[in-house]
């Protein structure tokens, strides 16, 4: 059995806050709009300008790494267009000038059985389809809307690739559930690669979020509201989060992971966890020696702290931006 634990000491989020963001999130999904094959339409670039720098202003977004980003999609679209690359270079520059897009397919935007086509999209608005056999599992992603129900429960499933309608088995499935008046979010996964072997290829996972236990086990002690699990032939993974409130007002959250391995693989996943583990240390050590402009995993955690207390700290703004994003998507038409 292999034990790792961290302690993060984080900034407190305002339950009503939260409660906030997370209708807001609703209402941008009920904004979006769809042309007549079923494409989300983006907003409009100029109405997005102003809600895009002040959310770089409050620290939400990074508006340079952003701006880079479409620079990039764009000179390499140019590319594609204007010049003539080798096959190795063009399959490089259409990863780099593809951008993601929403396919209503079928029923209607949000009501029960309304099924979507996730995928990365082609400058010309065509879904890219991978080569390779092994990844087309990766290429696409199917979404079906089970129940939807922003007060009550609102609940999809997704297989990838999607395989809807034609009776193939996909490589990952599962569902996402939310349930707002209970205050708890449920996420499963299962994957089952192809190739032989499929009991050392197959997976499962479970992610429960219980929002109201979250700020009970503030008041009334280390109540786990975050629970993970997750299976596989060879190991077992378990994980869980304790939330206590420090006398200075603040959150301390401990996040723990424990991975066991299953059977005759015992010695096996334990001999291998020692071996990244030793790694990761060795690594950070020699980062530390030789004052290498690196993050050890030390800073890496430290950062991810700072970053929560600075969304914490924007966290009272972001309603506002969800209703005018949600605004800016319901005026989007179509070019």
């Amino acid at each position: 059995m292999t034990r790792l634990s961290h302690t993060f000491d984080l900034a407190p989020a305002d339950r009503e806050t939260v409660d906030r963001i997370v209708a807001g999130l609703y209402e941008v999904a009920g904004a979006c709009r769809f042309d007549g094959r079923g494409w989300l339409l983006p907003p409009d670039e100029e109405d997005l300008a102003p809600l895009i720098a002040r959310a770089g202003e409050l620290g939400l977004i990074d508006v340079r790494e952003r701006a880079e980003r479409l620079a990039r999609r764009e000179a390499a679209a140019t590319e594609l267009r204007e010049g003539s690359p080798g096959p190795e270079r063009r399959e490089a520059l259409k990863a780099l000038a593809s951008r993601p897009g929403l396919q209503l397919q079928t029923g209607r935007h949000l009501q029960e059985r309304a099924h979507y086509l996730v995928a990365e999209l082609s400058p010309e608005g065509i879904p890219i389809e991978p080569g390779d056999d092994e990844a087309k599992g990766w290429s696409s992603t199917g979404v079906t809307v089970t129940s939807w129900d922003s007060w009550g429960r609102a609940a999809v499933e997704y297989a990838m690739p999607d395989t809807v309608g034609t009776g193939d088995a996909p490589v990952t499935w599962g569902a996402v559930s939310h349930d707002g008046a209970a205050g708890t979010l449920d996420w499963t996964l299962d994957i089952r690669l192809p190739g032989r072997g499929a009991r050392l290829r197959s997976a499962s996972a479970s992610l429960h979020l219980d929002l109201d236990a979250w700020y009970a086990a503030l008041e009334d002690g280390p109540v786990p509201p975050v629970h993970l699990t997750a299976t596989h032939a060879m190991a077992r993974v378990e994980g869980w989060v304790n939330a206590t409130s420090t006398p200075l007002g603040r959150w301390s959250v401990e996040a723990v992971l424990d991975v066991r391995g299953r059977g005759l693989y015992k010695p096996f996943v334990a001999a291998a966890l020692w071996a990244t583990r030793t790694s990761f240390r060795r690594r950070d050590a020699r980062i530390r020696r030789e004052g290498a402009d690196e993050p050890t995993v030390a800073d890496q955690l430290e950062q991810a702290a700072r970053s929560w207390d600075a969304v914490v700290r924007s966290a009272p703004e972001i309603p506002a931006l969800l209703t005018e994003l949600a605004r800016i998507l319901a005026r989007a038409h179509r070019p």
